[in-house]
């Protein structure tokens, strides 16, 4: 456990200096987008920082959050309004109403047709699907939350969660890179899974296949 949270950090800091450059332009749109990115790679940071705590259900609240914050920074850049930008892009003593923002499902729904992001909105889909309710459980301090604060985490578990962590940690990285603008840069982020494969959640058939690849460049 403790080198997977290691090499989690460095792909973290892989993730950062793959894609320091500065943005396309230094419009409010993609400078809420960046915002809401590096959010979700931070709420990355302090779910490891916990699970190595031994605070796994607190972790597992943050899973939703980042999952929450990446999702909003594709959102800001594809779907939002320029008045939706400018309300996210106050200061919060502002006293402005979020009323006017819409919720995880609907940010799902807009996502479906913005052609770009065909390739994207499956994973989010599936995840949803697959690990909302317990990850809402441990938000809530439901059944699920509950059972493991008497039971403990098991350590298979944690090490999905860390991984789930860090393939979401990844898309981040790409979206990062689609805001600066620089041709190629969202491939050079992708090729990160080979040297952080074991860091990553794939199923075996990909895994196999960043195997081979490696092994071939060896």
């Amino acid at each position: 456990m403790e080198d997977l949270l290691n090499r989690s950090a460095l792909l973290r800091q892989a993730i950062l200096s793959t894609v320091d450059h500065p943005l396309a332009d230094d419009s409010p749109r993609l400078l809420a987008s960046m915002d809401a990115a590096l959010m979700s790679l931070e709420h990355a940071d302090a779910l490891r920082t916990l699970l190595q705590a031994g605070m796994a259900s607190s972790a597992m609240a943050l899973m939703r959050c980042q999952y929450e914050a990446f999702t909003r920074s594709v959102w800001i850049l594809h779907c939002a309004t320029d008045d939706q930008v400018e309300l996210l892009s106050l200061p919060p003593e502002a006293g402005t109403s979020e009323k006017g923002l819409p919720m995880l499902s609907k940010m799902l729904e807009a996502f479906a047709n913005v052609s770009e992001l065909g390739n994207l909105l499956p994973n989010l889909v599936g995840l949803k699907v697959h690990a909302w309710s317990p990850l809402n459980s441990f938000v809530h301090a439901g059944v699920h939350a509950m059972s493991r604060s008497r039971d403990g985490f098991p350590a298979p578990l944690a090490v999905n969660v860390i991984r789930m962590s860090n393939n979401l940690s990844m898309l981040a990285g790409q979206h990062l890179a689609v805001l600066t603008g620089v041709p190629g840069l969202q491939k050079e982020v992708l090729r990160l899974n080979e040297t952080y494969a074991e860091c990553l959640l794939f199923d075996e058939g990909k895994r196999r296949a960043i195997e081979a690849r490696v092994q071939v460049k060896r």
